[in-house]
């Protein structure tokens, strides 16, 4: 991948109450959530803004549609809008006509192009495989819903760490014939190891020296790092309801407070631009 390096930055725009640890408290904390996507989304432009970097946001459709204009307003800005699911429910949730049902009804809400998804909560494994020829289907061009290690949560151990394109049957195996590409979530491989830092809780917990340090590592190698927030994350105001475990709570809630400081930090030592603008200038589109 010639020129400059470039990498690619995203930014899921949902609400806390999306979450996979603080969905499973919602309903009894109700009354202690409000939506606030729309400040964490403004707090992310203006570091975006300053640190001169473009971004894909993911948008829960629920949230693009309580806030009339403001895809538009960020194609307008020079960003890509892509999709995060409707209602934030995981795909082994779901079947196939509902995420086509999801992925069409958004669709309604705008007419810009809309050509990524990545499924919450990283679900795109075996069991939801699936989904890939949805997507195909439905016109997108690329993916980026696969987690290549395993986490209590999610994760396809074997799948490659790269983009690749993927097989509709088994997305860990690369097919070249595919009409989608997969950029998978970034990790630093050392030897066997596989050691996530490229967003969410991996982001907050690594130092971010370490994470600029993978990043050029990845660079000289001719890859681009793929690393992600969440608007809540960067949103001082989000708030916080009780958890079912400390795990979760440590996981769902650890260094919030840092999150912008250590972007600000990795976006002034690396360039990043959207999913589309690195598709386009390597010419996968």
């Amino acid at each position: 991948m010639g020129g400059r390096a470039l990498n690619i930055l995203s930014v899921d725009v949902e609400e806390l109450y999306h979450a996979e640890y603080v969905r499973a408290s919602a309903a009894r904390w109700a009354h202690l959530l409000r939506p606030r996507a729309l400040e964490g989304l403004n707090i992310v432009l203006d570091l975006l803004r300053e640190c001169k970097a473009e971004a894909t946001f993911f948008f829960v459709g629920e949230v693009a549609e309580a806030s009339p204009g403001v895809l538009e307003e960020l194609e307008e800005l020079g960003h890509e809008v892509g999709f995060h699911g409707y209602h934030h429910r995981p795909l082994w949730e779901m079947g196939p006509e509902e995420l086509r049902d999801e992925v069409r009804a958004f669709r309604r809400l705008s007419r810009i192009r809309c050509e990524g998804f990545r499924a919450p909560s990283f679900s795109l494994d075996l069991r939801t495989a699936w989904a890939l020829r949805v997507l195909a289907e439905e016109g997108f061009t690329y993916d980026s819903s696969i987690f290549p290690a395993r986490t209590p949560l999610y994760g396809l151990p074997g799948a490659p760490a790269r983009p690749y394109k993927p097989s509709l049957l088994d997305p860990r195996l690369e097919d070249e014939q595919s009409p989608i590409w997969e950029f998978p979530a970034t990790l630093l491989e050392l030897g066997p190891l596989r050691v996530p830092l490229c967003g969410g809780f991996y982001l907050r917990l690594t130092p971010a020296d370490l994470i600029v340090g993978a990043v050029r590592r990845l660079n000289r190698h001719g890859q681009p790092a793929i690393l992600y927030v969440h608007v809540w994350e960067l949103d001082p105001k989000a708030g916080r309801v009780p958890l079912q475990s400390p795990w979760r709570t440590f996981v769902t809630y650890y260094n919030l407070g840092g999150v912008a400081v250590k972007l600000r930090h990795i976006l002034r030592r690396a360039r990043f631009t959207s999913f589309r603008s690195f598709m386009e200038r390597e010419g996968l589109l």
